[in-house]
């Protein structure tokens, strides 16, 4: 008679676990190539201002630099998720600090940041916002934004989400009392321990080799592909160990700069972030505000609950979802209410742009609705 078998109960060991315990675990930093060069990203100081001008001879003439790259040389480069409304480099203005201006590739990574150093750019500062609930009568933070994703009866809503249930109006009637509170969550990185990176090799028939990290290689292949503007075919995204993502990893980022570098240096370039580049230009979660306010009669039963939610989405819309998210879940909670209206607006504002950080909007929603019942 055969002996019974079951995986319930039983130990089951990780399958990467000896790997990643013996350090033999590769992750995008980990991959080298005896010709690769090293790239640094000259990132903007102010919120908002105009690019007047960009001089890079003297960082051109530093031993070592092999390329040298700025939006003025490739404009219109644009990538995101659902929405591709984040320049790769910019060439007429920048909208956060550490918005992408230029980029370098040289020998050795010492170069390449001296050569960051020497490159001069001449900026005309703009008025920058930076508070989610004072931005309707202001254009700065949206000014120039695709008008194609843009809410056209509220001024700088990039999308809108509403759910209803019932007839909101006539629970609050019904109601013996009505409590409202407002919350503010602030924007959080989500955390990762591994820094991104990134490595770009162009074979000599033109196929384009990626290595990043990316827990989504195809969708990382297809933003890459729209944002230089070739045929997906031509792409491969290797996949490697992610230390960490959380949302916060799975876009182009900047595999386009390294692209660029490489093509131009006929080398392949490798783009390493520190954790305080990951803190000044990563997608960390939306600061948001959110109203709630419900209806509830006598012998407590809730009867009625709106909820209004405002998310700073950042100087782009490039990374995150295609619609504000909270929804039902997030406006009734597991609570019976009859009658509910939920409402979700993603604006734009001249900071970090926002993306996904585990499920984007409902933690924000749900902390809001259980203090509020709280």
């Amino acid at each position: 008679m055969a002996k019974a078998r079951s995986v319930i109960g039983a130990r089951v060991a990780r399958v990467e676990g000896a790997e990643k315990v013996s350090g033999q675990a590769l992750y995008a930093a980990d991959i080298l190539m005896p010709d690769a060069l090293w790239g640094k990203i000259l990132r903007s100081p102010y919120p908002h201002a105009r690019i007047v001008n960009i001089d890079t001879s003297k960082a051109r003439r530093v031993e070592g630099v092999r390329a040298v790259v700025t939006g003025k040389e490739e404009p219109g480069h644009y990538q995101g998720k659902s929405i591709r409304d984040i320049p790769a480099l910019c060439w007429d203005k920048v909208r956060f600090v550490g918005d992408r201006v230029a980029a370098v590739a040289a020998e050795t990574l010492e170069a390449a940041e001296e050569a960051l150093g020497l490159i001069e750019v001449e900026y005309e500062e703009l008025p920058a916002v930076f508070d989610p609930l004072k931005l309707h009568d202001d254009p700065s933070a949206y000014d120039g934004a695709p008008q194609d994703i843009m809410v056209k009866d509220i001024p700088n809503v990039v999308n809108r989400l509403t759910w209803k249930k019932g007839d909101v109006d006539q629970g609050f009637r019904e109601a013996d009392l009505v409590v409202e509170h407002t919350f503010r969550v602030p924007m959080r990185h989500q955390g990762y321990l591994e820094p991104q990176a990134f490595l770009v090799a162009i074979e000599e028939d033109g196929k384009i080799l990626t290595w990043s990290s990316t827990k989504g290689p195809f969708g990382t292949r297809g933003q890459l592909a729209k944002a230089i503007g070739i045929s997906p075919a031509q792409i491969r995204v290797h996949a490697v160990n992610v230390g960490g993502d959380f949302g916060g990893k799975s876009g182009a980022g900047d595999l386009p700069i390294a692209y660029f570098l490489a093509r131009q240096a006929k080398r392949p370039v490798r783009i390493v972030a520190t954790n305080s580049d990951e803190l000044t230009f990563a997608n960390p979660d939306h600061v948001s505000i959110i109203t709630v306010r419900t209806g509830v009669k006598r012998d407590g039963r809730l009867v009625a609950r709106y909820v209004r939610a405002i998310h700073g989405s950042g100087a782009y819309a490039g990374m995150k979802p295609g619609q504000a998210s909270i929804g039902g879940a997030g406006t009734a909670g597991p609570y019976r209410i009859d009658h509910a209206y939920m409402e979700a607006l993603q604006v734009y504002t001249n900071t970090v742009p926002c993306g996904f950080w585990r499920a984007p909007g409902a933690l924000q929603a749900m902390f809001a609705v259980e203090s509020h019942m709280d």
